[in-house]
């Protein structure tokens, strides 16, 4: 299991514990400090200026880069990380949270520039009674008069937009704030979410699923619309055999893949069983 499991989890998924959304975490004045000015951080960069620095970082020795990296993952575990989680243990999330609210997206202001871009949950994280996280997100976005900035969803709602988000192939993720507080759910692609752009660099923001993905070769169909659905580029085709192959060593067990396959040839299976998956996070 994936090292937040052990420490917040007891041994078990640490995203499926109830105290990691309570609002005794998010009573902590330290932690709504830091989700306030994260977004006033990151609301207001841009991600060319992100990918500059990491261009440059390319041109270091690789154990001088990879020292650098492992010293602020460390500190991006204690504050703001992320696990990639596939949609049925998203349903039982979900009836954790004290509420959801869909938000704007900080990562796709950052590098579109797009203020209306809403793929983003709040989890136990109601802007309307956090009154310095709603200024933050209202400086941050300057929405127009009519523009309602925080839609409050039910689990129906939110279930209906995760599918959906499946099919647009954005895999999701959550997210701490000071850790273990998780505080925000994410659907992501490697084109606009900051995370995803600096995963292409080797540094990581994020574990990978409790899960790795499978496929069954004797379904498989070979219409290879599985392929561009994968945000990992773990997916390749077989052309002797005519079939999509799953890399177990590049998959994120994220399951997108499996609601672009018609034949219902792919599942996903616990990481901690597949013998060259179990040891990657």
């Amino acid at each position: 299991m994936c090292e937040f499991c052990h420490q917040h989890g007891e041994g078990k998924k640490w995203y499926l514990k109830a105290e990691n959304y309570s609002q005794d975490l998010l009573a902590d004045l330290n932690r709504r400090n830091y989700i306030r000015d994260f977004i006033k951080d990151v609301g207001s960069g841009h991600v060319a200026e992100l990918e500059k620095k990491f261009h440059l970082g390319m041109k270091a020795p690789s154990w001088l880069r990879q020292l650098y990296y492992w010293f602020y993952e460390q500190r991006y575990r204690r504050d703001h990380f992320g696990q990639v989680v596939p949609l049925e243990d998203l349903e039982e999330v979900l009836s954790l949270a004290s509420s959801i609210v869909r938000l704007p997206c900080i990562c796709r202001k950052k590098s579109t520039g797009d203020n209306g871009a809403r793929y983003c949950f709040g989890l136990s994280l109601d802007p309307e009674k956090l009154l310095e996280i709603k200024e933050a997100f209202l400086e941050t976005f300057r929405p127009g008069p009519d523009v309602d900035v925080f839609e409050r969803l039910s689990k129906t709602e939110a279930l209906e937009l995760l599918r959906g988000y499946e099919k647009e192939s954005l895999m999701h993720s959550l997210w701490t704030f000071k850790t273990p507080f998780i505080g925000g759910l994410c659907n992501c692609d490697r084109a606009d979410c900051l995370a995803m752009v600096v995963h292409r660099y080797g540094f990581r923001l994020f574990f990978r699923a409790e899960y790795v993905a499978q496929k069954a070769e004797e379904n498989c169909s070979g219409c290879d619309s599985c392929l561009s659905a994968c945000q990992f580029g773990a997916i390749s085709f077989a052309a002797a055999r005519k079939i999509a192959f799953i890399d177990p060593l590049r998959c994120y067990g994220c399951g997108v893949c499996r609601s672009h396959c018609e034949q219902q040839a792919i599942q996903l299976v616990p990481r901690m069983e597949h013998p060259l998956a179990r040891h990657l996070w």
